[in-house]
């Protein structure tokens, strides 16, 4: 199949994304050198960055050469209804976590399982049947998460 999507909005994306992983970058510069790990806590945001720049390339160079060939088709799917609410609530869901671990509510192990959990069932358009394994994914992925970033990484999450 196709790409369909237009090339103007890869490359506007692309673009975006490249200029936020140079953000990311220069500001980990600032982050402290490490004592006692051989990394340091600045080696995980710069090689994200670096990794997320080298994928947009990637995109433009993807991108680029289907502008001249590229036709918009008015409804390539008609079967897909957009939900933007979802974005919304996944957005909040968001806002209300930050908050959370800030504010030192709860700590990251059972913010992060109530925060996956939100988000994949808001993802799922609410599906009950799917709820157990919404919450059984977001156990895993929070708890291995802890443990990635406190044993191996030292980086000590709230």
């Amino acid at each position: 199949m196709q790409n369909q999507v237009n090339p103007k909005y890869e490359i506007a994306l692309a673009i975006g994304l490249i200029i936020f992983s140079i953000i990311v970058y220069v500001a980990s510069l600032s982050l402290p050198e490490p004592e006692y790990e051989p990394l340091g806590s600045a080696a995980l945001p710069q090689g994200l960055a670096v990794v997320m720049s080298f994928l947009c390339l990637i995109m433009l160079a993807r991108a680029i050469p289907r502008l001249k060939t590229f036709e918009a088709k008015t409804d390539p799917n008609p079967e897909v209804v957009p939900h933007p609410w979802i974005s919304v609530g996944v957005f909040m869901l968001t806002v209300a976590f930050i908050g959370v671990l800030d504010f030192g509510i709860l700590t990251f192990i059972p913010a992060g399982i109530i925060y996956l959990t939100g988000v994949g069932y808001l993802l799922t358009h609410r599906s009950l049947k799917q709820l157990p394994w919404v919450i059984a994914f977001s156990v895993i992925v929070t708890v291995s998460s802890f443990l990635l970033f406190t044993k191996m990484f030292y980086i000590d999450l709230p």
